[in-house]
């Protein structure tokens, strides 16, 4: 059967066949998904790449014969051109650095919802970066100055965000939760929340992380990494 090209092909590599298959179907009753690849190791995956082209693969980090990282490296060499989410139940930083310096386009938290997946899965394909939003915003302000993390967003003016918008980015920026910018500006919760979803549009962000991206890669922002 034909892959529609109108959908994100997908494939997966992951050891546990009752996670790999639920997963399987969850991301074929999403619009716009296709899974095309469904393996059980990282060495399966690279075998299968040659003959059913993939956007982007869902990885588990721990798996026989060739883990994530391992495959993840390979991939990167290979096929420059896809997507790579590794999949894990470590949410820590030094597993974030260390999936992204060997070509990961970012990761998933095993414990997260279908929609978490859906929006990673599209960011990284559409800006070639995922991260969550419990992701610290120091940690990504050193991995965009060191050019570990590229992503691509709208080319647009920065000077679309005006300066109650570049007050707010400046304080997401710095780790303070909506809650507390709402309280800072005497502003309501619900107010913040828009203007930050604005600002996302405007970039083309998929969440705050993304947002922050932009930000610190453009320069609109002072915030230095530690």
């Amino acid at each position: 059967m034909a892959s529609d090209r109108n959908k994100i092909r997908i494939g997966i590599a992951e050891d546990q066949s009752i996670f790999r298959n639920g997963l399987v179907k969850l991301l074929n009753d999403i619009d716009g998904f296709e899974v095309v690849l469904s393996v059980e190791n990282g060495q399966l995956l690279i075998d299968a790449l040659s003959t059913t082209p993939v956007d982007l693969i869902l990885i588990d980090f721990r798996m026989p014969v060739k883990n994530g990282i391992e495959a993840t490296k390979e991939i990167r060499a290979m096929f420059p051109g896809i997507k790579v989410l590794l999949l894990s139940m470590y949410d820590d930083t030094e597993f974030v650095e260390l999936a992204i310096e060997n070509g990961a386009n970012g990761y998933l938290s095993k414990d997260d919802d279908a929609e978490e997946i859906q929006l990673a899965i599209r960011s990284a394909v559409e800006t070639g970066y995922y991260l969550n939003d419990r992701t610290s915003k120091m940690f990504i302000a050193k991995m965009v100055h060191a050019g570990k993390i590229q992503p691509a967003f709208e080319e647009i003016s920065t000077a679309v965000f005006n300066p109650n918008e570049m007050v707010i980015l400046e304080m997401i920026c710095n780790e303070m939760t909506t809650q507390e910018i709402a309280d800072k500006l005497f502003k309501s919760r619900r107010t913040i929340e828009s203007a930050r979803t604005l600002m996302m549009n405007k970039v083309g962000a998929r969440n705050v992380v993304g947002l922050v991206m932009y930000a610190i890669q453009n320069g609109i922002v002072s915030q230095k990494p530690k």
